[in-house]
């Protein structure tokens, strides 16, 4: 509990001595819809970037993939996006390093690409932008999970996080 505390504050304030090219901020851990979720910013050389880890929480389900089509395939699944409102805008698409695989449900006659077991990063480039509430941003996750043999877990559609942004230097 105190690594997890002490890395929440220095992610929060920086390593003294370090500068640092712009903001950071980590939101509180949750779970919903079968999954854990954690959200953070992150300053990088290129710029900002808000990842969201998504994890689900039995084993054998599987976050389905950002390509997955908005409808889903015929009706189901549900695919995962990111987005973020307030001080920071996208700059560019949604992406991830996870392995994508196709997922084949029992009885569903369907093919869902969704992502390998574990831990999933969903990286959006962001730029922070001004204005009345320039240390406020909120940042929003729809997910789902699906398993081959459990069925699927309830959608998540929306999930809003909220975030206070350190001031920028």
């Amino acid at each position: 509990m105190a690594l997890v505390l002490a890395t929440a504050v220095i992610a929060l304030t920086g390593c003294a001595g370090v500068p640092e090219s712009g903001p950071t901020a980590v939101a509180a851990p949750f779970s919903d819809g079968g999954v854990t979720v954690s959200v953070r910013v992150e300053s990088r050389g290129d710029g900002l970037r808000v990842l969201a880890d998504l994890r689900p929480e039995q084993a054998g389900f599987h976050v389905y993939s950002l390509a997955l089509p908005d409808g889903g395939v015929d009706g189901i699944g549900i695919p995962s996006r990111i987005r973020v409102e307030g001080a920071l805008r996208s700059t560019g698409p949604a992406t991830t390093d996870a392995e994508e695989r196709v997922l084949r449900p029992e009885g569903l006659g369907v093919r869902l690409p969704v992502y390998r077991d574990g831990r999933v990063t969903l990286e959006l480039p962001v730029r922070r932008v001004k204005g009345t509430d320039r240390d406020r941003a909120r940042v929003f996750l729809t997910y789902g999970a699906c398993s081959e043999r459990k069925g699927c877990l309830l959608p998540v559609r929306d999930r809003a996080v909220p975030l206070k942004l350190r001031p920028a230097e």
